[in-house]
């Protein structure tokens, strides 16, 4: 397998790609590269039961796909609604599935280990994105329309919203500290707006670079990882930023055609996930302690 620069190959399951590449001479390799669907649009959180869900839709058909780590194979698929656009998993094991309809949206709660539909929640507006709070217990749903943005806190103990929060419109993804104190929103214009969630002010905001896709914590807390586009299309390299001093740190290399990014439990490591209409995967790298 070649070595990669700051953006990729990305290696699907039937051997799909393409590649590009910046002046940059730092290269990696991914430590692991695990073959999904065609279709992929997200991943939820790898779990420490060495699983981690996936979500894919092609056309009119979308599905939850149970990702082994340890085997590399899919273990099992389960029909999901063709309206799904994203999908998380938290802690205690429950998955949360975000729907998006034309004017609405809602939240899934799904059993962590078949998949099951446990409960479905309405939400006031399409579901953008979703992540699940170190808590175990709570969801943080980005929706919202043309008008209006906000991030919906849903309890998957009672099924029920307790409080929405604002955020600019031109928010793509949003991402909790592990205290469930900080909501880390990422705008379109490459800036990060911290916003206390108990009282939904902005303690600051600060510029991560161009074009972001995605946005990530690490449950130990103080690094923000964020998937960013050079090219306006697909995810092309990952900025590691310390929230001490909001600034980058460092640029790790992305495949190709990443569409979303999770971080191990421990931290140790990036998982990235790699789809289009016509192959996926998940491709793993290393980082430092």
């Amino acid at each position: 397998m070649a070595a990669l620069a700051l953006s990729a190959t990305a290696c699907g399951s039937a051997g799909s790609g393409s590649t590009t590449t910046t002046a940059t001479t730092v290269q990696a390799r991914p430590s692991h590269v695990y073959p999904g669907p065609a279709g992929l649009i997200a991943g939820a959180q790898p779990q420490p039961n060495g699983f981690m869900w996936l979500l894919a839709r092609t056309g009119t058909t979308a599905d939850l796909h149970e990702l082994n780590l340890t085997t590399g194979k899919i273990d099992q698929i389960v029909p999901a609604s063709s309206s799904s656009t994203s999908i998380s998993q938290s802690p205690s094991g429950v998955i949360g599935v975000g729907l998006a309809t034309t004017a609405t949206g809602a939240l899934e709660f799904r059993n962590g280990s078949s998949g099951a539909l446990i409960a479905t929640v309405p939400i006031g507006a399409p579901v953008k994105g979703v992540v699940a709070g170190a808590d175990g217990t709570t969801f943080y749903v980005l929706n919202g329309t043309t008008s209006s943005m906000s991030v919906t806190l849903v309890n998957n103990q009672t099924d029920k919203v307790s409080v929405s929060v604002p955020v600019p419109l031109d928010t793509v993804a949003v991402t909790v500290d592990p205290t469930g104190q900080t909501l880390s929103a990422v705008r379109s214009d490459g800036h990060v707006d911290q916003v206390t969630l108990g009282t939904g002010a902005v303690s600051s905001s600060f510029s991560v670079g161009v074009t972001p896709v995605q946005i990530a914590s690490a449950d130990t807390g103080g690094t923000l990882y964020v998937l960013k586009s050079t090219n306006g299309g697909a995810g092309s390299d990952v900025g590691v930023v310390d929230t001490a001093t909001e600034s980058q740190t460092r640029a790790l290399p992305a495949p190709a055609d990443s569409v979303g990014l999770q971080v191990s439990p421990d931290g140790r490591t990036l998982f990235l996930v790699v789809g289009t209409s016509g192959f996926g995967n998940v491709q793993t790298f290393p980082l430092s302690p």
